[in-house]
């Protein structure tokens, strides 16, 4: 399923201008779009894969209250020793109870969920997994809250009533206090007045922005949604990146002035390092930075050949001199012979000269996200600078 898919008939272009990262948006199912994704039935299978249901992997949530694991998680004898999992015939006596089920992370198990996440993290350049929500009318799972990450919910079975409030959290990337009453009456205050209230029903599709606060009820029955997180880079990831550039600079890595003793001499010199920060953020270098991290930033899933695996095409480094310089116009390759232009292939760069030998099939496996034609580009320059050769490697 590609995005125009998930989100027929609302085009994928108006989603990205109207919607994205802005304000929440429903798409309720039409004629031909959006089957459900998954059904009870298909839930049933899933919860038998028990190695997957570990303590982070499954949530259970009573009147706004989470259930406490130890009446649900079990430990197994298994042949690498005792593992903790959920039972699913305990899981079973807290659904007949109204409990919710939070079933985590299972595009892991799921190859259907799976291809939809792995889409939207290339789409968006994101951080992606899939969550299952089973939930029954009248008992309400989660109170109101907001996310730190975007949702995209597919309603699958039954209906789910969302109310959708008026405030939202401005790009918040810390979680909201719980335990309790008077934690829960703080985001009660601070989520304003109802916006909107909509029922999903099979196939209905709604987007929620990170900080929007919201809450949700199964009106009819059992209900079952899927929910997308999606989690692009932010400041947060920027500031991380700058850091790293930062220390190269050796006026950034220098003492402070004391300002106990001369406040002036340390504003100046403040003054300084943010001219220097300045300069980092606006390099063509450190754009390249942020590129390649939002690359690295989703999965890139890999299908083993089998039977017979690739040709692996080995490198042996040699012992000419050469190192990665990350400069403000960007990341080059530095050798006796001058200064290349390594774009975003720094990172295998760096990891093939550090290394006595190398296969193209392992930077492959080590940077998925720097694209076949770009390592093939790089192993062909290291080979013309003289800095690795091409062997064969002896196996037994």
């Amino acid at each position: 399923m590609d995005l125009a898919s998930l989100l027929a008939p609302l085009p994928v272009d108006r989603f990205r201008s109207d919607f994205f990262g802005q304000q929440p948006c429903h798409v309720p199912a039409s004629a031909g779009h959006r089957p459900p994704l998954i059904g009870w039935d298909r839930l049933s299978e899933l919860l038998a894969v028990a190695p997957h249901w570990t303590e982070g992997n499954i949530k259970m949530v009573l009147n706004r209250a989470p259930i406490a694991s130890d009446f649900y998680m079990d430990m197994c004898l298994t042949q690498a020793g005792p593992v903790r999992r959920a039972d699913p015939a305990k899981i079973e006596h807290f659904l007949a109870m109204g409990a919710t089920l939070v079933a985590n992370d299972v595009d892991a198990i799921a190859p259907e969920l799976r291809a939809i996440a792995t889409m939207l993290g290339t789409e968006f350049a994101a951080l992606t997994n899939a969550n299952i929500y089973a939930s029954f009318a009248g008992v309400q799972g989660f109170a109101s809250h907001y996310d730190l990450h975007d949702v995209i919910a597919v309603q699958c079975a039954g209906e789910k009533r969302w109310h959708i409030y008026g405030n939202r959290a401005v790009n918040p990337v810390t979680p909201l206090a719980s335990g309790g009453a008077a934690a829960q009456a703080e985001i009660d205050a601070a989520r304003g007045p109802l916006a909107a209230s909509l029922t999903l029903r099979p196939g209905d599709l709604l987007y929620l922005p990170r900080g929007v606060y919201h809450d949700a009820l199964a009106t009819d029955g059992a209900s079952l949604h899927v929910t997308f997180a999606l989690a692009p880079h932010s400041g947060e990831g920027v500031l991380k990146l700058l850091a790293e550039a930062a220390l190269r600079d050796p006026q950034l890595r220098a003492y402070l002035p004391d300002g106990r003793h001369d406040p002036a001499a340390l504003g100046d010199h403040l003054a300084d390092l943010a001219a220097r920060l300045g300069d980092i953020v606006a390099s063509p270098g450190f754009r390249d930075a942020v590129i390649a991290a939002q690359r690295a930033r989703h999965g890139h899933p890999h299908r083993v050949s089998l039977p017979r695996p690739p040709a692996l095409a080995s490198y042996a480094r040699t012992e000419r001199a050469a190192e990665v310089r990350h400069l403000p116009e960007g990341a080059m390759l530095v050798t006796a012979r001058g200064s290349v232009p390594l774009g975003l292939a720094f990172a295998p760069a760096e990891y093939a000269l550090s290394r006595p030998a190398f296969s193209d099939i392992e930077l492959a496996a080590r940077y998925p996200h720097v694209p076949a034609a770009e390592r093939a580009a790089l192993i062909t320059l290291l080979e013309q600078q003289g800095l690795v050769q091409r062997y064969t490697a002896a196996l037994g």
